[in-house]
């Protein structure tokens, strides 16, 4: 059984647009059939036990004052420990850190995703160290500081957000990980906040994760 960790952000939790509620502000989640990681679960079938590790807002490094307990750091000690044994982790986060309240450029965003891929090479009870799959996010909307949540990430996320492939890339190669950028996928993303993948966008990810997975682990 090869044993597989999906830990990301919004982007791999399913925030599903299309079901946004007005009076809540907040999106409900696409189902298992529609967001990426369970078609993946689907698609790899028996022999793949895959266990999804996604949160709304979640940060790689930096505290969220305005959104409690998303420190992805640390959750990410906890999965590695409490799903020890793993074969593979596959990343996917770097959204979040575009909000303009952090501050940050994309090398320190992706400093943030660096530690994460480095703490993924902590052995847990003398297991061997689980590789590792890199997903760089998709860019935003060009126009996401006009659209539903531009007032948290302001005008220069988009900017920012095209910088994440390459420094994504350079981290995968740094650190032996595979890689897929979802830039090469040209996801439509959604024109609500211009930020969360459509439900095309998770199927057209959805296999190609999985015949990454195949292609790093059997």
């Amino acid at each position: 059984m090869k044993n597989i960790l999906i830990f990301g952000d919004s982007n791999a939790w399913g925030y599903d647009v299309t079901a946004y509620i007005p009076e809540l502000g907040a999106c409900q989640r696409m189902s298992e059939t529609e967001r990426w990681p369970a078609i993946v679960r689907t698609s790899l079938g028996e022999g793949y036990l895959v266990t999804e590790d996604a949160l709304n807002a979640r940060t790689s490094m930096v505290e969220d004052p305005w959104n409690a307990n998303r420190l992805g750091l640390t959750q990410l000690k906890v999965a590695l420990d409490a799903n020890a044994p793993l074969d593979l982790v596959v990343i996917q986060m770097g959204c979040n850190e575009l909000k303009h309240a952090f501050n940050l450029t994309a090398g320190m965003i992706g400093y943030g995703i660096e530690a994460l891929v480095k703490e993924c090479k902590v052995s847990y009870y003398n297991y061997p160290a689980p590789k590792v799959l890199l997903i760089a996010p998709s860019p935003t909307h060009p126009d996401i500081g006009k659209l539903l949540f531009g007032y948290v990430f302001g005008p220069d996320a988009y900017a920012k957000s095209l910088e994440l492939g390459a420094i994504c890339r350079d981290i995968a190669e740094r650190n032996g990980c595979g890689f897929i950028d979802c830039a090469d996928l040209h996801f439509e993303l959604n024109t609500l906040d211009g930020l969360h993948y459509s439900k095309r966008d998770h199927a057209k990810l959805a296999p190609v994760v999985t015949a990454k997975i195949r292609e790093m682990i059997g």
